[in-house]
């Protein structure tokens, strides 16, 4: 739907975005030096996280050891299905053609208080019509005097340690209406810690196996199954028969999976397997990259030879394969064996690059729905990013001469200053994490590696012309770097980062934009200027190729499948080994620079 505007809110816009234009310095488009001044980004102190729930605590008037007060804050907050809906409804006259009407709904929406926090912060992330998302962003930007987000969340974890009665039946109430994703973890997080009382199921969970809203109804089930001793297959015995059945008549697709999931996961259910067989054809894309990663392990080489392809009738077949392999091979399966490690959560993370503005850009994480999880803004042309083992990212900002350390807030939290002292301006395009926790930043005229931890130089490696593409550090500790000039595009370089004259790696011509990734022990994967190549190292030669219109980033996948994204069009496409494409997606908004399942 096409965004509205007053005039008089359009011209101040106007006028605003105008004024920072102008104020800006210039700056050169990516992949050329700048010597504009920099602006150091502000840090933000990381927070011990007992701490930051103290404070969210006292923000609201709360305490940790008053029970009482926590779980009234939470039933204050839940509200009816008839109450929710007369929310949403003045929420949607926030996308009013009337603009005197937008301006009423505004008020009235602010009058129904924390209550409304929740189904504001869902209209803010996801609304499809831009009108009310803004405005339900300002709507929460004038309520939250008290940050009502960190509230909640803090207000389930100290429910989860003290355990009141009441604590699973007003956290399943409340869950539909968490503010955002981390509260619906804590409360999952919390609904886990009190499912059990005086060693039988916690009644209130058994009870929401039947609720009309399925996230209760899974929540419940995984609930009742997870959170138990390692060893302990059956959680709550007296409770397991119930939380099967419900599996196995759970009608939302979501629901199914997350109970067939932890079924499989901790109690090695034989019967789950075949259940969640059945339900390929319906799954969700990043569900079906679990349930895939799943049964591939639990086949091993007896795993059929079937593609997770894009149509229904693809995914019929898939399923069929996969129930043929499971009728042979129930028998002779023993599930309490079989020591499964995910390879795959079914999120994607996104680096987003707005060729609009020459120091725009986000990071964004879809979940397993392809629906954004969460978003960080404000970045100077971002080209890569990278988890730290803390849950943090680092970030190759590439007009900011830097690499930034931030938490999925968008907080900064520490960077990473190319050249230090001496100024070597590098334009950051890809960060590697290292086995030993360092830091590998590759830059147009710099490689350099940061002792983990510190804003401190291990090696660095510098080329004066401007010509590196690409690095990545190998299992045998060398750096190969892709480079624009000279008869062999792939060079390497030793531990120390000096030039290892008498090995190189004679390569396609790569695209500027270009991206490295290990594909195996000996193997890399190398995005050239209008395909994807394969490498044997030691061999020296490619082993496998495909036709990629402008390729940035590129990633070999646990079953197999290549991960790449294509610049020309805008978006991320998914091939087998054969080059059938089994997948794509493309962004709304920006261009996607890199793309990393997870």
């Amino acid at each position: 739907m096409t965004p509205r505007r007053s005039p008089l809110l359009g011209l101040a816009a106007l006028l605003l975005a105008s004024a920072a234009v102008l104020a800006q310095p210039a700056v050169p488009p990516p992949g050329l030096p700048r010597s504009a001044p920099i602006t150091a980004p502000k840090l933000t102190k990381p927070v011990d996280p007992a701490t930051a729930d103290s404070k969210a605590l006292d923000a609201a008037s709360l305490k940790a050891d008053d029970p009482k007060g926590l779980l009234d804050y939470l039933r204050q907050r839940t509200l009816s299905d008839a109450d929710l809906s007369k929310i949403q409804a003045v929420i949607k006259r926030l996308g009013s053609d009337d603009f005197e009407d937008r301006l009423k709904a505004a008020v009235e929406v602010e009058r129904f208080g924390p209550a409304a926090v929740g189904p504001l912060r869902s209209a803010a992330t996801s609304d499809p019509d831009y009108e009310i998302a803004f405005q339900a962003g300002e709507c929460l930007r004038r309520m939250e005097k008290v940050p009502h987000t960190a509230v909640a969340a803090a207000t389930v974890r100290a429910l989860a340690r003290s355990k009141p009665p009441e604590t699973a039946k007003v956290l399943l109430a409340f869950l539909p209406l968490a503010d955002d994703n981390t509260v619906g973890a804590a409360i999952r997080d919390a609904l886990k810690a009190v499912a059990v009382r005086g060693g039988k199921a916690e009644p209130a969970l058994v009870a929401a196996l039947t609720d009309p809203v399925a996230e209760r109804r899974a929540a419940a089930a995984v609930a009742l199954i997870e959170g138990g001793p390692s060893k302990e297959r059956v959680r709550v015995p007296d409770a397991y028969a119930k939380v099967r059945a419900a599996a196995k008549a759970e009608a939302d697709v979501e629901a199914r999976f997350r109970m067939l999931y932890s079924l499989l996961r901790t109690a090695h259910e034989p019967e789950a397997v075949g259940l969640l067989i059945d339900a390929i054809p319906e799954l969700p894309r990043g569900r079906l990259w679990q349930a895939e990663d799943y049964l591939l392990q639990l086949a091993g080489q007896a795993a059929p030879r079937v593609v997770l392809g894009k149509s229904k009738e693809s995914l019929t077949r898939a399923r069929d394969a996969w129930k043929k392999w499971w009728t042979k091979a129930e028998t002779d399966t023993d599930l309490g064996k079989f020591a499964y490690t995910p390879r795959v959560t079914g999120k994607t993370l996104l680096v987003l690059m707005d060729y609009r503005g020459y120091s725009t850009g986000a990071v964004v994480e879809l979940g397993p729905d392809l629906k954004e999880r969460w978003r960080i803004v404000g970045l100077a042309a971002p080209m890569d990013a990278q988890y730290l083992p803390d849950g943090t990212l680092a970030i190759a900002e590439h007009n900011s001469n830097r690499v930034t350390i931030r938490d999925t807030a968008g907080r900064t939290l520490a960077t990473r200053t190319i050249g230090g002292q001496n100024r070597i301006y590098g334009n950051p395009q890809q960060v590697q994490v290292l086995s030993n926790g360092n830091l590998l930043v590759t830059c147009r005229n710099v490689i350099v590696e940061f002792k983990k931890g510190k804003d401190e130089e291990v090696a660095r490696y510098v080329r004066n012309n401007y010509d590196i593409h690409a690095a990545c550090r190998l299992p045998d500790g060398t750096t190969l770097v892709l480079s624009q000039n000279g008869p062999n595009h792939g060079i390497f370089l030793d531990a120390k980062g000096k030039e290892l004259p008498d090995r190189k790696l004679k390569t396609g011509t790569p695209y500027y934009q270009a991206h490295i990734a290990r594909s195996g022990p000996d193997r890399v994967l190398l995005t050239e200027l209008n395909q994807v190549v394969e490498y044997d190292l030691k061999k020296n030669e490619p082993v496998w190729k495909r036709a990629v219109n402008q390729p940035r980033s590129v990633q070999r996948l646990p079953n197999g499948n290549t991960l790449v994204v294509e610049a020309n069009p805008n978006r991320l496409v998914e091939f087998t080994p054969d080059g059938e494409e089994v997948w794509s997606y493309k962004p709304d908004e920006m261009q996607v620079f890199r793309a990393y399942r997870r």
